[in-house]
């Protein structure tokens, strides 16, 4: 059973200031097996509410450990949330929950569960869901589909921490680009070549880039329009019945 108690939520704007930037904080307050509390950014593209019968690409992304606490504003200063805040147009509706003090990216229920409300209140194509973090978001990131494997249409992975070769048989089965700096001393680029392999041998084809002399802060990665080309051509096959949105 999904879920094994009923669910309550509260998805209301907690800050001002959306037609600066398009990007709102909000709070997730739910009860599952577990209570959860956590805020997160959405961001909507400029051209959301005057494109009515338009269903977006939706990007879920995990910030690394740095950025873990009580404070979703942290969350706009690096990453792809830094850079949503200076494009407006960008082409996908982007969701960033932050993750609590002393956690790591392991709550798939929690993930699940808002990926399911924002599913119901905005207009998201559900062929087209993907999944990005770096560091820690980007080991969450991997965790995350490895877990959820029918839910992600595709995965990008910068610099992730300590991945887990036993994941690769279900990452083998989305497509998967990863990058790594090769003087990466946080995160050795030799765990990440690790999973590629294991992925490979499992039946997959992921691409990896080993970014020569680069450490572990490649977060200019989000700056190139070819990630976001790629992840566009990544659909899910499988079908999924779109929910009438609320907005």
């Amino acid at each position: 059973m999904k879920r094994l108690v009923s669910i309550l939520m509260f998805l209301a704007p907690i800050c001002d200031g959306w037609s600066a930037s398009h990007q709102a904080a909000h709070v997730f307050d739910a009860t599952l097996t577990h209570r959860e509390h956590f805020s997160y950014l959405l961001f909507l593209p400029a051209s959301y509410a005057t494109s009515p019968k338009t269903y977006w690409p939706l990007i879920l992304y995990l910030h690394g450990g740095s950025l873990r606490g009580d404070n979703v504003e942290q969350l706009r200063t690096l990453g792809l949330p830094r850079k949503l805040e200076s494009e407006p147009d960008f082409r996908f509706v982007v969701v960033s929950p932050q993750c609590p003090a002393g956690e790591i990216w392991t709550d798939t229920e929690a993930v699940d569960a808002l990926l399911d409300y924002v599913i119901r209140d905005y207009r998201i194509d559900q062929q087209r869901i993907y999944i990005t973090g770096h560091s820690m978001g980007g080991r969450g990131a991997l965790y995350f589909a490895y877990r959820l494997p029918s839910r992600f249409a595709a995965v990008l992975a910068l610099s992730p921490y300590s991945p887990i070769t036993s994941w690769g048989s279900k990452l083998a089965q989305i497509p998967l680009w990863l990058f790594q700096g090769t003087a990466d001393t946080f995160a050795p680029i030799a765990e990440t070549k690790e999973l590629v392999s294991a992925i490979q041998k499992a039946g997959g084809h992921p691409r990896f880039n080993s970014l020569d002399g680069r450490d572990h802060f490649i977060l200019d990665v989000y700056d190139h329009p070819d990630v976001y080309e790629w992840l566009l051509q990544q659909k899910r096959t499988t079908s999924a019945v779109q929910p009438p949105p609320k907005t």
